[in-house]
């Protein structure tokens, strides 16, 4: 399911969230913002920022809360979206998007 974002609401996280994220967690975010209608497998996001694909799928990991001790661990940045054949590839795979319920008053980051 791809839910959209209000303009207002992007703006607010992009200047709240992003400067608390490492560099690359950042970049990999710029797609979805520059993109909001849109989701993305990790090989998409790979081919758009121009990256290997073992330099994408760390940050989308860490951008769903996953992993050990992660802050985002019970608020995620991304989440998943749905499982469709990757523009890419042509496989299925999970696609992620924006977490439209993400608290953006409040960081965990």
């Amino acid at each position: 399911m791809v839910t959209q974002m209000r303009g207002t609401s992007l703006e607010a996280y992009f200047g709240e969230v992003v400067p608390k994220l490492s560099q690359m967690q950042s970049e990999v975010l710029r797609v979805f913002y520059d993109n909001p209608t849109l989701d993305f497998t990790n090989m998409e996001l790979s081919e758009e920022l121009g990256w290997s694909i073992n330099r994408v799928t760390p940050r989308t990991y860490e951008l769903r809360g996953q992993g050990k001790n992660n802050p985002l661990e019970h608020n995620p940045v991304l989440i998943e979206s749905r499982q469709r054949p990757c523009r890419v590839t042509g496989s299925t795979a999970w696609a992620w998007s924006l977490n439209p319920d993400r608290n953006l008053r409040r960081s965990y980051i």
